[in-house]
């Protein structure tokens, strides 16, 4: 299996930025650099999200997201990290699979219209 990337784009109150999200199926939250967060003014909600990883889990600071993904339109949470991240509850909450043979996301009705 390879690395498995999505287009889509991130809007704030001063623009909208293109980003290349790693998918991360093992990740919950939406994730962009720290300093894109403040250049695009996005608002913080004011309360954490936990981050479990193997080192324990820590709190980030959640903020309210909107943008495009693959397409399609979402609003939904996001947290800091150094690297663009899309993760399984919003794929799941917009209808996508992960194609681990094609290294894609797909709409669930285009995989599943694409079955022999």
């Amino acid at each position: 299996m390879g690395v498995t990337y999505a287009r889509g784009s991130i809007t704030g109150k001063s623009g909208s930025r293109p980003y290349e999200f790693l998918v991360d199926t093992g990740a919950t939250w939406l994730s962009i650099p720290p300093a894109d967060i403040g250049v695009l003014e996005l608002e913080a909600l004011g309360r954490n999200a936990p981050i479990t990883t193997p080192n324990g889990v820590f709190y980030l600071p959640l903020y309210r997201a909107d943008g495009v993904l693959e397409g399609v339109p979402f609003s939904t949470y996001l947290v800091e990290a150094y690297i663009p991240i899309v993760g399984y509850r919003l794929l799941q909450d917009l209808g996508f699979v992960v194609d681990v043979l094609e290294e894609r996301i797909a709409l669930r009705t285009e995989w599943l219209g694409n079955l022999p």
